[in-house]
């Protein structure tokens, strides 16, 4: 993933990433992978700047941020998840969704875990579906997220247009066409109105949770990108999901 706000919704921190960049092309005198920025401007030296192209890995950013995690005091890694997972704005959204469908406050975790986690846990046998097989549900997803791809703006109701639209493209009825959606996104098929739910996860989660189940249903090999993306684009022609400017 290239945009920062996907790192910021994974719950990447601010100077693990600034940390991790900093050492792709360059590294301490003592070599030790975890400084500040203050500590790499008062080392830092052009000779130790590396020439060779640098790899993001982000297996290794992961590491480096779970470091500057379990080195934080306690009060500073409470405020971190706090303006992470608990700031108003984003609780507030979440809060309507959960509301109306618990009995008790305990339910509320469950029904809210998949808009504080970063990925779902989703397998190919959660897919099941009695009218749509393995191979269909991997092209509304993939003809979906292609079509997302396209939108400016991202909202419930642009969400709605792209899926009403494609459903109607592909010829399923709209109640068979989502399931796959609701598993993506929640990892399970009971959850909140998931078009609403990735309005709040935006639009970097929702790719990458997309991906992710496109990937578990198999992945795309060269013949079907190649032949899928020509019928994506030729449902396009028919009828383009309009944008907001």
């Amino acid at each position: 993933p290239t945009s920062i706000t996907y790192y910021q919704r994974m719950g990447y921190l601010p100077q693990a990433v600034l940390n991790y960049l900093g050492r792709m092309g360059w590294s301490m005198p003592d070599e030790r992978e975890k400084f500040t920025l203050a500590e790499m401007i008062e080392h830092f030296d052009l000779k130790r700047v590396s020439l060779g192209g640098p790899i993001f890995d982000v297996e290794k950013l992961g590491w480096l941020n779970g470091q500057w995690l379990k080195e934080m005091a306690v009060p500073d890694f409470m405020e971190a998840f706090r303006q992470w997972a608990i700031n108003p704005a984003y609780l507030s959204q979440v809060a309507k969704q959960i509301q109306p469908r618990i009995q008790t406050l305990s339910e509320a975790a469950q029904w809210a875990a998949f808009f504080f986690a970063g990925t779902v846990n989703v397998t190919a046998d959660k897919f099941v579906h009695k009218k749509l097989s393995a191979e269909e549900i991997k092209r509304i997803l993939q003809y979906a997220l292609w079509d997302f791809e396209q939108l400016r703006v991202w909202n419930h109701d642009q969400i709605s247009q792209v899926l009403s639209q494609l459903s109607t493209a592909l010829g399923y009825k709209l109640r068979d066409f989502m399931f796959p959606f609701f598993v993506a996104i929640a990892g399970s098929p009971s959850s909140t109105p998931v078009m609403e739910s990735m309005g709040i996860l935006g639009a970097d989660l929702t790719f990458a949770r997309l991906r992710q189940s496109v990937e578990v249903l198999g992945g795309l090999s060269k013949n079907e990108q190649s032949e899928w993306q020509k019928h994506w684009q030729s449902l396009k022609a028919v009828d383009t999901p309009a944008e907001d400017h």
